[in-house]
């Protein structure tokens, strides 16, 4: 899949993802800025980043990375998307008297006009198949599942550091079947101090 030689409606954009909000920059067939804008990395904000590339007949978007919420409201607007690595865009500043500090405006003109002139050797994503879509979710999903026990595990044993410090240690992890069996059953150290050897060989 390829781009075709010019840029629908003579423009395109340059989006520099960020954690909290993104920055977008379009530029037209001679590579000077048509808007800048910084949208918030919200539901919302998201469809008014959709909403301003639509006003200005944008139609192939340039950004930094190929995957995540950004990219997915982006291919579904039905705009074509074209990554461009970081390193890239790190050696590209260059061109435009630029190569030290990063800074999100600037790298989304650079991204938007790379998009503009580069466009022999750039190939836009092709969408990812529905059940690719539903592994990638699954896949994020049991991804936060483990970072959440995690956390539950760590506060577990912080907190029988404290009040139960002889549980800690007695079974290879805090947050096993075993133990979590053993810490329902004998809760405090009145109920543990009834165990002997005998017993908990029994």
């Amino acid at each position: 899949m390829t781009l075709p030689e010019t840029a629908p409606n003579d423009v395109t954009a340059g989006i520099d993802w960020a954690r909290d909000d993104h920055a977008a920059c379009i530029v037209n067939g001679r590579g000077r800025k048509v808007a800048t804008t910084t949208v918030e990395h919200t539901a919302s904000g998201l469809r008014e980043l959709v909403g301003f590339l639509r006003r200005h007949g944008v139609d192939e978007v340039a950004i930094e990375r190929p995957d995540g919420p950004v990219i997915d409201t982006l291919l579904a607007a039905g705009l074509s998307v074209v990554v461009i690595s970081p390193n890239q865009v790190k050696n590209l500043r260059g061109r435009y008297g630029s190569a030290g500090n990063k800074d999100d405006r600037f790298d989304a003109y650079v991204l938007a006009d790379t998009l503009r002139t580069d466009r022999t050797r750039l190939r836009p994503l092709i969408p990812d198949r529905d059940d690719t879509v539903a592994l990638r979710r699954a896949c994020r999903a049991r991804k936060d599942l483990v970072k959440h026990r995690v956390a539950v595990a760590n506060q577990l044993r912080a907190h029988l550091r404290n009040v139960f410090p002889g549980a800690i240690g007695l079974f290879r992890d805090i947050d096993s079947e075993i133990s979590l069996t053993f810490l329902t059953r004998f809760d405090t150290q009145d109920r543990a101090d009834w165990l002997t050897p005998q017993r908990l060989g029994g």
